[in-house]
């Protein structure tokens, strides 16, 4: 007979391991930066034809990959549309998507130990445009790992998706894999916290520092801590630290796409003129952070030249949009300027 206290045990053991195993598996696919080429066949019509309606229906279908040595991969995998501005047909012709499967069925897989994924399309595939705002918003995910271990984790994807009744041509396009939140949680130890109307006063000041400076580092002011819009919550259940999470940076100055355009009521006239939207912070306040951007400028900058297929004249116009905040971020009085115009008192 085992005594409770020994049950007890063997049970936390063994959610410990379980949580172990988990992150362990997760790292086959968000640990590695090498592009993972997929296939995805479903019916590609009926995927993209029902991304406008508010019951945004499953869709069937098979993901295939040529794993270790060549062998083929497959399983069964269901896809579901997602997002907002780019789902609408108006605005693209292909949606970003939810895909999911069975744990079990995806054991022998570099996506063992997930259970869904989000994937970032591209909104106009075989446009080359479109195409390199993928490659570049990838690049910022990459560069906020450097800032910050509070940031979702992303993977290069070249994804073919076919269609299974054989009546539309297949579509290949570059994709990035983005973790999902409960996942990100896993491996920091922290929980989602979906509570709406959060003030500055009630996030970690640091955290709030570092990404608020991180939005104006990009060029987004499409974001909202209060109404959680591009922004997602973690909470340190240990301490009650509420950590912002920014995500969605298509909008941003630094990509800078043919269709995003700042609210009116920001008083700029495009997402390439930098307004910071943080807590308004002193020099002394902001140095800590500016300087933490400061010491990773080299390896953020860097990441420029690693992205595949990226085009020359894209890198070089993000070089160029970094340098502009490198020169602010090492000017005290330049800074705390900058940063004092458009700062918000209670939160966004």
């Amino acid at each position: 007979m085992i005594r409770p206290l020994r049950l007890y045990a063997r049970l936390a053991l063994l959610a410990l391991l379980s949580v172990a195993t988990r992150a362990d598996a997760q790292e086959k696919l968000f640990k590695g930066d090498s592009v993972v080429n997929i296939t995805i066949t479903t019916q590609l019509q009926a995927l993209v034809r029902q991304r406008d309606s508010l019951a945004l229906n499953k869709h069937n279908g098979m993901l295939s990959y040529a794993g270790e040595g060549g062998k083929q991969v497959s399983f069964p995998v269901t896809l579901r549309a997602r997002g907002h501005f780019r789902r609408q047909a108006r605005n693209c012709d292909f949606p970003p998507l939810w895909l999911n499967w069975k744990s079990s069925d995806a054991k022998a897989s570099i996506f063992n130990g997930l259970a869904k994924v989000k994937v970032t399309t591209n909104c106009r595939p075989g446009n080359s445009e479109y195409e390199q705002y993928i490659l570049q918003e990838y690049a910022l995910y990459k560069m906020y790992n450097e800032i910050s271990k509070e940031s979702f984790r992303v993977r290069l994807a070249r994804i073919t998706y076919k269609d299974s009744l054989g009546k539309e041509k297949p579509i290949t396009s570059w994709a990035f894999f983005i973790e999902d939140i409960s996942d990100v949680g896993q491996h920091l130890k922290l929980k989602p916290d979906t509570t709406q109307g959060a003030l500055f006063d009630d996030v970690d000041p640091e955290a709030l520092a570092r990404v608020s400076v991180w939005e104006y580092f990009v060029g987004n002011t499409d974001w909202s801590l209060s109404a959680l819009h591009n922004i997602v919550i973690l909470r340190d259940t240990a301490t009650a630290k509420l950590d912002p999470v920014a995500y969605d940076f298509d909008w941003s100055g630094a990509v800078n796409t043919r269709y995003s355009a700042p609210d009116s009521r920001l008083k700029i006239r495009s997402v390439t003129d930098r307004l910071y939207r943080g807590p308004c912070l002193t020099a002394a306040q902001l140095k800590p952070t500016l300087d933490a951007f400061l010491a990773k400028k080299d390896v953020i900058d860097g990441w420029l030249s690693k992205v595949p297929s990226l085009a020359p004249d894209k890198s070089k116009s993000m070089l160029k949009w970094n340098a502009e905040f490198w020169k602010i971020a090492a000017n005290p009085k330049a800074a705390e300027k900058e940063f004092r115009y458009g700062c918000q008192k209670p939160g966004n």
